[in-house]
């Protein structure tokens, strides 16, 4: 094995990491990873320092990491989305 996952696995565990995070943290992770915002335009979005916003992304990237490498729950065996 590779070590990659399938792709509708890969989905569906994001899906689960982003149900995980927060408000902000998932509101700040979308945005520097897909809107392509710099940390100054989101600290001032949300009221916060630009240190806070490197904390909520870190805290969203390690919730997606744990959450990726989690395996699947014992039912999935009969219900393989």
């Amino acid at each position: 094995m590779n070590g990659r996952l399938p792709r509708r696995v890969f989905r569906r565990r994001g899906r689960r990491a982003l149900r995980r995070m927060s408000e902000r943290q998932r509101a700040i992770f979308w945005a520097l990873r897909f809107e392509e915002t710099d940390l100054a335009g989101l600290a001032e979005r949300h009221g916060i320092g630009t240190d806070e916003v490197q904390a909520e992304f870190a805290e969203a990237l390690r919730i997606l990491s744990r959450t990726l490498r989690e395996s699947e729950p014992w039912w999935r065996r009969w219900w393989p989305l």
